[in-house]
């Protein structure tokens, strides 16, 4: 197995797991808020996000350097964190049960998005992906401090993994004009 199909197979599960962390939104507003449906997208979501992310980085891993290869291992972690905790939920281990997650909640939610910033950054500089993908991708954590749509902000997210995805899967790139070439 070569590097390409190895960069294919990870775009891949970037691309399904952008659309399980879709799948999150209407489970929580059709049953509630962490219920059953919900942290199962969101369970399997963190899981190949977590994996997938790695095939979108090798897609521009040429143009990214170690910003975008550190940023994606700080991803990866944080799914790993976010898969834990997303189980936990799952279990109801909650406080009363004498389990407190507060702790790796918030260095989970600072490893993700130091992350995030650095992955924007590097991606936006390698100029592999289109800027739709990204302007999704941030859009997620701004939205998810806007309290009408928090719960759908899990919709943008999933939409900048399943562009990515599939520009990695299918080995696509934007069009590379130079900085200062008119558009033809």
């Amino acid at each position: 197995m070569n590097t390409e199909q190895v960069t294919k197979a990870l775009g891949l599960l970037a691309l399904l797991g952008g659309a399980a962390r879709i799948g999150m939104a209407p489970s929580a507003a059709i049953w509630g808020v962490d219920s059953g449906p919900e942290l199962a997208f969101g369970l399997v979501a963190c899981l190949l996000m977590g994996i997938g992310i790695f095939g979108v980085h090798l897609h521009q891993s040429h143009r990214a350097g170690i910003l975008g290869f550190v940023s994606v291992v700080l991803i990866s972690i944080s799914s790993t964190l976010t898969a834990a905790l997303v189980w936990t939920t799952m279990l109801g281990a909650t406080a009363a049960n004498g389990f407190d997650v507060g702790a790796m909640q918030t260095v989970n939610s600072l490893t993700a998005l130091v992350g995030m910033i650095g992955f924007a950054a590097a991606t936006a500089r390698a100029r592999v992906y289109p800027i739709w993908t990204l302007a999704l991708y941030l859009a997620f954590p701004a939205l998810s401090f806007v309290p009408v749509v928090t719960d759908w902000s899990t919709v943008p997210w999933g939409l900048s993994y399943v562009g990515l995805g599939y520009y990695a899967l299918t080995g696509k790139t934007k069009k590379q004009a130079g900085r200062f070439q008119a558009a033809a």
